[in-house]
């Protein structure tokens, strides 16, 4: 059956929209794979400890750095400020890669798409209802994400080997 005949014939025409219908979209791709991402392994269990033990970090700056820093008018350059968005791109990008379980240059697409919506959002602040722009959050995403990404490849390097625990 020639291309021509098969455009003519209804059932071929049916064959062809299902294809298009469950060939999944890769656009997601660019932060995990198939075979990641139906892995539980080693570095998935290790990026969920780091976003919580980021998170814990994240939440004892805001509720007791950050008071004490105000309450004693301590100069510490702007860290209490930002604290949120410092601690919290971490814990963002720690939980992101353990549901996604991003893998080499991977992982750090995650962190850097986090890190420029994080600005983004920052800018856009300027045009929301009681939104507060502020350099300080925009630093500390920064270094925040510059944190996660030197977490990351210190986890690699210092993990021998990724064990994989389940497949599905």
């Amino acid at each position: 059956m020639t291309d021509r005949s098969a455009s003519w014939n209804p059932d071929a025409r049916r064959t062809q929209s299902q294809a298009a219908v469950t060939e999944p979209r890769s656009a997601w791709l660019i932060f995990t794979d198939r075979e990641s991402f139906r892995t539980i392994d080693l570095f998935r269990l290790l990026y969920a400890a780091i976003a919580v033990s980021a998170f814990l970090l994240t939440e004892v700056g805001r509720n007791v750095y950050r008071p004490y820093v105000y309450g004693n008018g301590i100069n510490d350059f702007g860290i209490a400020d930002s604290m949120g968005n410092l601690g919290g791109i971490v814990v963002q990008v720690f939980f992101s890669l353990a549901i996604l379980n991003s893998q080499g240059k991977k992982a750090f697409n995650v962190i850097g798409f986090l890190v420029a919506g994080y600005i983004l959002y920052e800018f856009a602040q300027v045009f929301l209802p009681k939104g507060v722009f502020d350099w300080k959050d925009i630093y500390g995403t920064i270094i925040g994400g510059f944190i996660a990404a030197v977490f990351l490849l210190l986890m690699r390097l210092t993990v021998n080997a990724n064990r994989v625990l389940v497949k599905f």
